[in-house]
């Protein structure tokens, strides 16, 4: 239940009978995977190579759900229609970290064009939830991209995503406007490359922090509203304090659920927080959130404690009646690779049914494997996206965690400082890879070192990379040629992906003959689609603004209707689908024209009626005066015999 697009709806009672009575039945007949496949006492390799197998399972099944083939991308065209979108920027996330190849530069050229379109509006990508900035900026790392520049706003500046949602999002909205959502994923984004936040930021990182810390919960989690620790949340908090657990700085602050003075460091909070989520494990290994027990829930307690350096596959305190975090993860594994979001209907998920495979469930479990492997294998955290540490670095931190480890009460102050110096010589950024540091810094508080004065004077020791990066260099090939040449006329929305994609691929490669006109042709191409697109939003807008409700409309409104209908006759058969409530519009317009033909047929009828009548009077008429001429007639013959 990721709360980047966290989903509520009004309860549906009936429903909620009928999909669980499914479920009941459904869950009987699936075959639930087990977490057999992967044992605590794997090698790092081999519990690499298990939870990707998992995790490829999820991959087979997203390219099926996104009519891919196999061996194609996931990343593909139906994909990309929703990039910018929750839908459309987690499952990048975990592929790129499971280190898949997919096609990341069609998403680039995508997001950038949806994010510059998204940015001539007054409120950008939102206007109240910042989180919008959080989702697509670290979707755009995971696809090697920078959101610091991420395309250009209508001025032709940069458009600093990372700014824009985060430390200055203040001059536009709080960043906690959605509450504690917002300061989570602030965090998050801030921290996925250990951004640097400007003196004159509205918001530091220690105003984030503090109000992350404020929002603690006094059973020790967090939640977007009321009183107890929701999983999620409480997960993702955790996430978000993962690199300043090592901090001895001490927080000042007032609680928000009592009102009362703290003053703490980040890691009494953080271990508060993973006691509370120890304590709300099932004993299936899973949680319950929102009175529902789901797979996403424990994935975000299991890529906590992957941030947090603890081990959710043997840490006692996440093993409950012999089932680790992943034998819950595992439950929810359908036999298509897919994953379930619950076995039993979710009135405040109705969209997720409790027998199929779900988007937002699978998504989720396979960021969720990443971070798994990630740990395995002593790679950064999921949501670091800096380059790995080089060899020696990592060689530094194992033998300090350690040494530390071997600490055994008896040391001298002098050992201890000893420890303290090789901690504090290690780049500040990756001090929270030293994941057992805290046992040096009580082992060290206990001895009487001052260890304010060691991180002050301690010289840092920077390790150097193993590797340069390489620049790579994008060429214009044959393919790409072929595919502007082969574009259709006329173009469609449906060739959208392809031509931005081909366009932001041309602007930055090499140069080469006919590049120039490849330029235009896909600039044109691109604003032809433009225009279709504006087009059917400005339908769609029309009809809202000018059908809505449809069952009041009348007979005065034929010419809208009509009009409408016109405009979509003109659309593509494929552009046509993307117009809201169509069979509406095409009722309404039988139930306009039948009353048109009613009341033609009525006019005709009354016209009928009406000349009919004349006819009859003048029929009638004409009787009368011929009668009268009859009877004139007779009374002349009388008169005649009379007289005679």
């Amino acid at each position: 239940m990721n709360c980047i697009g966290l989903r509520k709806s009004l309860p549906l009672r009936a429903a909620a009978l009928l999909c669980t009575a499914a479920a009941v039945l459904s869950a009987a007949a699936l075959p639930l995977c087990s977490a057999a496949e992967v044992d605590a006492g794997d090698t790092p390799e081999e519990r690499a190579a298990a939870v990707t197998a998992v995790a490829d399972g999820i991959i087979e099944w997203k390219k099926l759900d996104n009519g891919s083939s196999a061996d194609g991308y996931l990343i593909n065209e139906t994909y990309l229609e929703l990039a910018g979108s929750t839908p459309g920027d987690w499952y990048q996330i975990g592929l790129s970290r499971l280190g898949v190849e997919d096609n990341y530069a069609g998403y680039l050229a995508v997001i950038r064009d949806r994010v510059e379109e998204r940015y001539r509006d007054p409120g950008k990508l939102s206007a109240a939830k910042a989180t919008e900035w959080h989702r697509i900026s670290l979707a755009v790392l995971a696809a090697g991209g920078d959101p610091r520049a991420l395309g250009t706003d209508e001025s032709g500046a940069p458009i600093d995503l990372i700014a824009d949602g985060t430390y200055n999002r203040g001059l536009a909205t709080p960043l906690g406007r959605q509450g504690i959502n917002g300061w989570i994923w602030g965090l998050i984004a801030l921290d996925s490359m250990r951004y640097e936040v400007p003196a004159d930021a509205y918001y530091t990182r220690d105003d984030i922090i503090v109000e992350i810390l404020r929002s603690q919960l006094t059973d020790g989690g967090f939640a977007l509203s009321g009183k107890t620790a929701d999983p999620d949340i409480t997960a993702m908090a955790l996430q978000a304090l993962a690199p300043y657990y090592n901090s001895e700085r001490s927080y000042t602050y007032k609680r928000r659920a009592t009102g009362s003075e703290r003053t703490c460091k980040v890691r009494e909070v953080v271990d508060e927080a993973v006691q509370r989520l120890s304590e709300l494990q099932l004993d299936t290994g899973d949680y319950m959130s929102w009175g529902t027990e789901n797979v996403e829930s424990t994935d975000q307690v299991t890529v906590a404690l992957c941030c947090l350096g603890i081990d959710p596959l043997t840490d006692e305190r996440f093993i409950k009646n012999g089932n680790t975090l992943l034998d819950g993860i595992l439950r929810y594994r359908l036999p298509d690779g897919g994953f379930v979001h619950s076995y039993t209907f979710d009135s405040d998920n109705p969209t997720s049914l409790p027998d199929k495979s779900n988007t937002r469930a699978s998504e989720q479990t396979l960021y969720t494997m990443a971070a798994l492997r990630r740990q395995g294998l002593g790679e950064r955290t999921l949501y670091d996206f800096r380059p790995e540490q080089s060899s020696a670095l990592r060689e530094r931190i194992s033998d300090l965690s350690a040494r530390i480890g071997a600490l055994t009460g008896a040391e001298s102050a002098g050992a201890l400082e000893e420890l303290m110096r090789e901690y504090y010589s290690l780049p500040d950024g990756e001090r929270s890879y030293a994941y057992n540091y805290c046992r040096l810094s009580d082992a060290a508080a206990a001895a009487g070192v001052d260890i304010a004065v060691i991180a002050d004077t301690t010289e840092v020791i920077e390790s150097p990379e193993d590797v340069g990066e390489e620049t790579v260099i994008l060429s214009f090939t044959a393919a790409d040629r072929a595919a502007v040449d082969e574009l259709p006329q006329p173009l469609t929305t449906e060739q959208y992906v392809t031509v931005t994609t081909l366009l932001d691929k041309l602007e930055c490669c090499e140069a080469f003959d006919g590049r120039e006109n490849y330029i235009t042709r896909l600039t044109l191409a691109k604003a032809e689609i433009a225009a279709i697109q504006a087009e059917i939003d400005s339908i769609n807008e029309d009809i809202r603004e000018q059908l809505y409700p449809f069952d009041e409309l009348s007979l005065g409104d034929k010419g809208k209707i009509d009009a409408i209908v016109d405009r979509y006759n003109a659309l593509s058969e494929y552009d046509r689908a993307k117009i809201a409530r169509w069979e509406d519009v095409v009722k309404s317009k039988t139930k306009v024209d039948n009353l048109l033909r009613a009341l033609i047929i009525g006019a005709v009828c009354a016209v009928v009626l009406a000349v009919t009548a004349v006819l009859l009077v003048r029929r009638l008429h004409k009787r009368r005066h011929r009668r009268q001429t009859e009877m004139e007639q007779l009374a002349a013959m009388y008169n005649d015999s009379d007289t005679l």
